[in-house]
């Protein structure tokens, strides 16, 4: 029955009772009398119904309501079909959540759930074991005080979680732990820790060999090269087709020598040993310098000119800063053809002090640009090979900036030229 239903019985069955009532009264003279003691009566039913009510709500154990008439009927019914659908949502929302805590339970990474003030909410058993986490202890324990490293506490306040860090697990120093941080809800993150280890001792292993063997390609070049520069201050006893070959094999040479360069300084780069030597630095002398030799370089072909707009310091590493701009600005001077312009831009912008080369060159297609810093990714094999690039330039060039605090940016235009630009943090 439909509570309008219900509603009309219970004003009918009001309106005849009064209706008799008032009958009585007319013939007995005692109108007000009977009425009185007929909402008097009725009140006391309706009292009485909302006693029951709450005795069912809040002390009875029976899942079903008392008997009732009218409105009240309905009443308990309707609060009873509430009742059900939110034990059936409850039961539902708990398998879930039973569901969800078995699969996160069986998952080899850490997972831990951090409140708006970075307290931990939840954590899975991989989480307790990888970072020694105590479910009775730690619940409510900012994660900060308990991975203490300053890397973690500066990723955990800076907001960007775009990248994972590594870390040496706090229980174990031959254990690295990536940990990677998603917001979601109202301020809520979840901290997800890997075990790679494993991945990290396959990095080293690379490291060390690329490291190596670069180490030792350079007693035999230099060997090989020295010979190959006697044979060409003596070209004049040897026969006529030797110099051709002696001149491309010391071409090549120095081509292996650079391979060989750019690889050692990635190794230092990627090993991480190298400290970043936070000194103060002026990059527009330092850009300066080598916007004279890039004019060298260009040997009159191109038009190059360095405008500084700003003479503020900022803190790094002067010999990897100085790799990192004079890749970006030889690489625009052997890039673009003879004839063009490169302009070199140092100045003050809202973002922070910006570095910048623009060029004329042939552009790039937007399709390389994400990958332009890879190793030895090549937009044009045949045109990188020609003006002697390793593909290891700008590889470098993002290393050096990361460990700055900046990223490398590229806007390009096919036919009309590229911008390579970074930004950084001036010397407060």
């Amino acid at each position: 029955m439909s509570s309008f239903r219900y509603w009309g019985v219970e004003i009918w069955v009001v309106s005849v009772v009064s209706l008799i009532a008032l009958l009585i009264g007319v013939f007995t003279s005692t109108t007000f009398e009977i009425l009185f003691a007929l909402i008097s009566i009725y009140l006391v039913w309706h009292v009485r119904q909302i006693v029951r009510l709450k005795h069912w709500l809040t002390e009875s154990r029976d899942l079903y309501p008392p008997d009732s008439l009218g409105i009240w009927s309905d009443i308990f019914h309707s609060i009873y079909l509430l009742q059900r659908r939110n034990r059936k949502s409850r039961k539902r929302l708990t398998s879930i959540l039973s569901e969800f805590r078995a699969s996160t339970a069986a998952l080899p990474d850490g997972a831990i759930v951090l409140g708006e003030m970075s307290e931990i909410i939840w954590f899975n058993k991989s989480a307790e074991n990888l970072l020694a986490l105590n479910s009775k202890k730690d619940i409510g324990q900012r994660i900060s005080n308990l991975i203490r490293n300053p890397r973690f506490v500066e990723y955990l306040d800076n907001g960007d979680y775009s990248l994972p860090i590594e870390l040496t697990s706090p229980i174990d120093e031959h254990i690295k732990l990536s940990l990677r941080l998603t917001s979601y809800n109202n301020n809520q993150r979840l901290l997800m820790v890997r075990n790679v280890t494993r991945l990290y001792q396959l990095e080293k292993v690379r490291q060390d060999f690329v490291a190596n063997v670069s180490h030792e390609l350079r007693t035999p070049l230099t060997v090989i090269n020295g010979y190959v520069e006697i044979m060409s201050d003596s070209k004049e006893h040897l026969p006529a087709f030797f110099e051709r070959p002696i001149e491309q094999m010391g071409q090549q040479i120095h081509r292996m020598r650079s391979l060989v360069d750019d690889l050692l300084t990635l190794s230092k780069l990627d090993s991480g040993n190298e400290p970043i030597r936070n000194t103060p630095i002026k990059p527009h002398v330092m850009l300066k310098r080598i916007t004279e030799e890039a004019v060298a370089l260009s040997d009159g072909q191109h038009s190059i000119s360095f405008e500084c707009h700003s003479e503020t310091a900022i803190l790094g590493n002067e010999k990897e800063l100085h790799s990192a701009f004079s890749n970006l600005i030889f690489n625009a001077v052997r890039y673009t053809p003879s004839g063009g312009r490169i302009t070199i831009f140092w100045e003050q912008q809202a973002k922070g002090l910006r570095m910048a080369v623009e060029d004329t060159g042939p552009g790039i297609d937007p399709m390389h640009i994400p990958r332009l810093t890879e190793r030895f990714y090549r937009v044009d094999d045949g045109r990188d090979r020609a003006v002697g690039g390793t593909g290891l330039g700008l590889a470098i060039v993002k290393h050096v900036l990361e460990r700055h605090g900046s990223k490398l940016q590229v806007t390009s235009e096919v036919g009309k030229g590229s911008c390579f630009y970074c930004y950084f943090k001036p010397v407060k």
